[in-house]
């Protein structure tokens, strides 16, 4: 059976679009995964710290001022914002707005780069007195372990956003995953710092 020359492009055209819709597929999936199991790390530091606690009669110890909120709850709410950004960022590429998605990263890793600032202020200036309990060694180790995270996905981010402007993406749905896989990182960095607010600030 003879195929007309239409026939003969199209067939090549469609298996190309059924693998790229299969990667896409595979890739969202790989980030479900990657996410559903590294937020149980998180949940497990999550549980040192409550056993910690627990080994104490009280909670901040004895002698030792309670962490202060106010800077802790500006970077959340900085960091919240710049999810949503990114988030508004990734929307408007998809629709073909590239202005819109430099825009919104833009002020998105602005507002991200500002809350690791707040965090790496918090880190340094824990008391000696919280330093020399589980107090302020936890609060250490739990902040240090996130703003590693957040600077590895800050920095694909950053990557993501020079790439955009380079015209890298052209917003489809299949050859923007670099950007669709960097702002759900980015959410992930946002629910696991919102799980590790709660537990050093607010419950006492």
């Amino acid at each position: 059976m003879m195929t007309s020359y239409v026939d003969r492009q199209e067939k090549p055209k469609i298996g190309l679009d059924r693998d790229a819709a299969l990667r896409l597929k595979n890739n969202r999936l790989g980030m479900t995964i990657f996410q559903a199991s590294w937020i149980m790390v998180f949940f497990a530091i999550i549980v040192v710290n409550w056993q910690l606690r627990f080994s104490y009669v009280q909670w901040p110890p004895a002698g030792v001022a309670p962490f202060d909120l106010l800077l802790p709850s500006i970077a959340t709410l900085a960091l919240l914002l710049s999810a949503l950004l990114a988030r508004r960022g990734w929307a408007g590429l998809r629709r073909g707005r590239l202005g819109e998605f430099l825009a919104s990263w833009r002020l998105a890793i602005f507002l991200g780069v500002g809350f690791m600032a707040i965090i790496v202020y918090e880190f340094a200036t824990v008391s000696e007195a919280a330093l020399a309990t589980q107090y302020g060694i936890t609060l250490r180790l739990m902040t240090g372990f996130h703003f590693v995270h957040a600077l590895a996905i800050l920095a694909v981010m950053l990557h993501v956003y020079r790439g955009a402007g380079a015209g890298a993406y052209r917003g489809g749905e299949h050859d923007a995953w670099a950007i669709e896989g960097a702002a759900k990182l980015w959410y992930f960095v946002a629910v696991a710092w919102i799980l590790f607010y709660v537990v050093l600030y607010w419950i006492r």
